[in-house]
């Protein structure tokens, strides 16, 4: 039972790590649109960077979303089993070439730079 476990999570290691890599592959659908998406200025500030795109320096995080339970405009985000509020400073109201959520995590430090919300619902 523990070799199937094994083979299961380096599966998903390697299903999150080729999704991941998808944002930066020139042949993906809406490459284009993922390398224009730049940080808010707050956000930037706060971080303390001097780069200003989503992408050159951060990976798409596939993940699931949710408004907070007292249904307040705070969004979250599920990482390693736990829901993670999103900051307030990284969100943008623009849409998404397919309507969907998409989150924006430094790929050093797993800051999120980020995040468009979906204007499709969730």
């Amino acid at each position: 039972m523990k070799a199937f476990g094994r083979v299961l999570t380096t599966f998903g290691v390697l299903l999150l790590v080729g999704v991941r890599a998808d944002a930066h592959d020139p042949s993906m659908q809406h490459h284009e649109w993922f390398n224009k998406q730049e940080m808010n200025p707050a956000a930037q500030r706060r971080l303390g960077l001097s780069y200003k795109s989503c992408c050159n320096n951060g990976d798409v995080f596939k993940t699931r979303f949710r408004v907070a339970e007292d249904r307040s405009d705070q969004w979250q985000y599920l990482k390693d089993g736990e829901w993670k509020i999103i900051p307030p400073d990284i969100i943008k109201e623009s849409d998404t070439p397919d309507r969907t959520p998409v989150l924006f995590i430094n790929k050093a430090t797993g800051q999120e730079l980020c995040f468009f919300v979906p204007q499709g619902g969730l």
